[in-house]
């Protein structure tokens, strides 16, 4: 099944993912756009696991053997390790109300993925921008964290792959989350989902602009948000998330929108608290990075990180099992990427991404390592097909730390059963 397909993306090579000033382009509008504008996008995707199930597992967690642990299921429904179906279907909205002054952003989904994955639709965008201040625009509403770039960037115009870095996953696609039993200061503690993911979202509001000076641009965001699931407007809980970002761009020429090609770096933070079996716990994540994007090539690299509540999954990795939920634990990870349109109707690009997760406790530590290939072909102006080879590796990094006999054996199988995956997406967008 591997060979068949990297023989299959090989025979196909080559929307990078573009320089932007993506605060820009998801909270204003230019004057002379309209009172209203409809737009939305299509993702049909194809996913498929090169996976068996796991054998061999000991204790109390052998009457798992003989299924599909959950890596190696395709989301959200996690049924199999192969399925078709609508990854993104949105539908949205955008204008002023005063031209120039005060504008909206409207946007729901309706495809499969983590934002729905608790409800069938859901409004992932509702927002209004007011350009009253100079050097300090107002957005309120639900939008866009002003994190990592892969947070920001808008999916269906400028990002090569299909799914996104681990870090970025498993960092900021944030599920809320209830305590199911004992509050462990050290190691991990078990919950429950009680939310779908947060799509990078929250409900807040954001002061922000941009400065130009020259072929340079710098921009700012301060955004204080609620922290709380993305379908409830009001907040749980008295704590408000306060996110930061400063980014620093030299455009070449005149280009500008999605599209723009520039040389840029940014840094980002975000802290805040959550509440955990009747006690507050920080969750804390930041990040920089830079991108290069001109003419057919494209680099970038960024580098996050997490202090605080680490999501940890279901343990062991089978539906209906607990959540372990890190409490003063810490994640790290990094990717670095890159693409060459070497042609106007093709592109080809190379992924190399690391996540290292709960990284306080030798014994839950593991690393998740991807490299990924992906080709896309620009058959029309608003239509592309993305082909996705993910090569999947998990290590235990501490294996001696973890109890000799079932557990250490457990933890073993369930890392080499990782397998790899390949995708098919159709994009068309209007």
């Amino acid at each position: 099944m591997k060979t068949k397909m990297i023989v299959l993306l090989a025979t196909l090579l080559p929307l990078p993912a573009q320089a932007a000033n993506w605060l820009q382009i998801q909270g204003n509008e230019a004057p002379n756009s309209g009172h209203v504008k409809l737009f939305g996008f299509l993702q049909p995707t194809y996913t498929t696991i090169d996976a068996d199930p796991i054998q061999g597992l000991l204790g109390a967690a052998a009457p798992f053997n003989g299924q599909l642990t959950l890596p190696n299921r395709v989301g959200p429904d996690l049924e199999d390790n192969e399925q078709a179906q609508f990854f993104r279907a949105r539908l949205g909205a955008r204008g002023n109300i005063l031209p120039g002054r005060i504008n909206y952003f409207l946007l729901a989904e309706a495809g499969r993925n983590a934002v729905t994955s608790k409800r069938d639709v859901m409004m992932t965008d509702a927002s209004i921008t007011f350009n009253y201040i100079p050097g300090a625009r107002i957005r309120a509403g639900l939008f866009k964290l002003p994190t990592s770039e892969e947070a920001l960037v808008a999916v269906h115009l400028a990002y090569p792959y299909v799914y996104f870095s681990n870090a970025a996953t498993n960092l900021l696609v944030e599920n809320q989350v209830r305590s199911t039993g004992a509050v462990n200061a050290t190691g991990a503690s078990n919950g429950a989902t009680v939310s779908g993911g947060s799509g990078f979202r929250d409900w807040g509001l954001q002061v922000y602009d941009w400065f130009n000076k020259g072929p340079w641009e710098f921009s700012y965001a301060l955004m204080v948000s609620n922290g709380n699931e993305i379908e409830a407007l009001s907040d749980n809980d008295s704590n408000k998330d306060i996110t930061g970002r400063l980014q620093a761009s030299y455009v070449f020429g005149k280009s500008k929108g999605p599209n723009r090609e520039d040389a840029s770096v940014w840094l980002w933070h975000q802290n805040g608290e959550r509440e955990f079996g009747g006690q507050d716990f920080d969750r804390i994540r930041e990040g920089i990075g830079a991108r290069y994007q001109k003419g057919p090539w494209r680099a970038t690299a960024e580098y996050l990180r997490g202090d605080g509540m680490i999501f940890g999954g279901p343990n062991p990795p089978f539906p209906g099992q607990p959540v372990q939920i890190g409490l003063n634990e810490k994640a790290n990870g990094w990717y670095v990427e890159g693409g060459w349109r070497f042609h106007k109707n093709w592109e080809t690009s190379l992924r190399h991404d690391v996540f290292n997760r709960m990284t306080e406790t030798a014994a839950l530590e593991r690393q998740f390592t991807t490299t990924t290939l992906a080709a896309n072909w620009f058959f029309y102006k608003n239509t592309r097909l993305t082909l996705n080879y993910e090569w999947r590796d998990l290590d235990v990094p501490n294996l001696s730390a973890i109890p000799a006999g079932a557990q250490r054996t457990n933890a073993q199988l369930i890392a080499d059963n990782l397998g790899d995956r390949a995708s098919v997406q159709l994009t068309w967008f209007f």
